[in-house]
């Protein structure tokens, strides 16, 4: 039998846990620039209106654990912008709101921007004119030269994850089942981590020990789960892959959803897109 392939993933939503949702909800809303899309009881969507999309849940969970300053299932989650305005944009308002910009560097062309939300979860923005990376040592960032590229609007447009970076005690475990299970595609990045579906969208591991990184991921904040959209045809073949390798997953009686959990006990859903 040939191994089965899920092809190119479109990540639609990521979901985190979170302690304090309204102060979460002013940083990528007020900060990155994010529309808050609404809100469901604890929980907090947001993403863009037109197209309408959801990019991101906060999931209040005031009875899970913080672990502040640990080390956590995800390392990093980067938001790719479609031109340096918005880069620029982002930089604006941070400055406006006094909130502190964790690293800001640039590499040729390639600007990038790294905050840590309120809670701990590193958010990097990030932006490139060519597909082509480039391999020069980023330098920092001329902050003053950014800023006038800014036009200072509220919102950010057309922006998209293009990659998560997870933190995982066994590389080789989480590999095999994103490789084996999901049929992502695996490449060699540095000796450290390891790039998964190159492409629309990638996944970095980490070995790393410690934190939550073990935990389930309802019991702490930070990182619930990842949602992609699949093809009808896609989510078929991944529903019967699934039960070929005799695994325990939930499909819905319209076959409109699967979920999941990982080797590290992160959740992954695959809804139609």
């Amino acid at each position: 039998m040939e191994n089965f392939q899920l092809g190119k993933l479109h990540l639609k939503t990521i979901a985190i846990r979170v302690r304090d949702r309204d102060g979460m909800i002013h940083f990528y809303r007020d900060i990155i620039g994010l529309h808050l899309l609404r809100e469901e009881n604890e929980l907090a969507i947001l993403g863009y209106k037109d197209p309408a999309s959801e990019l991101l849940w906060l999931e209040e969970s005031p009875r899970a654990d913080e672990h502040r300053g640990e080390i956590k299932k995800m390392q990093r989650v980067s938001l790719v912008v479609p031109n340096i305005e918005e880069l620029a944009n982002v930089y604006y308002r941070a400055e406006k709101a006094d909130y502190p910009v964790k690293s800001a560097l640039q590499a040729d062309e390639e600007k990038g921007l790294l905050f840590e939300d309120p809670e701990g979860n590193e958010l990097e923005i990030f932006y490139a004119p060519s597909n082509e990376r480039s391999i020069a040592e980023p330098i920092e960032l001329d902050s003053t030269e950014l800023l006038k590229e800014s036009t200072k609007r509220e919102k950010i447009h057309a922006a998209y994850f293009d990659k998560i970076h997870l933190n995982v005690s066994d590389v080789e475990k989480q590999q095999a089942f994103l490789a084996d299970i999901l049929g992502l595609t695996v490449h060699d990045e540095s000796k450290e981590e390891l790039l998964l579906n190159r492409g629309e969208f990638n996944v970095g591991l980490t070995t790393a020990t410690g934190g939550t990184i073990d935990l389930p991921t309802d019991k702490v904040l930070g990182l619930d789960f990842l949602q992609f959209k699949v093809s009808k045809e896609k989510l078929l073949e991944l529903h019967k892959h699934l039960n070929e390798e005799k695994l325990d997953y939930f499909c819905d009686k319209k076959e409109t959803l699967i979920t999941l959990y990982d080797a590290a006990g992160i959740e992954w859903w695959f809804v139609l897109k």
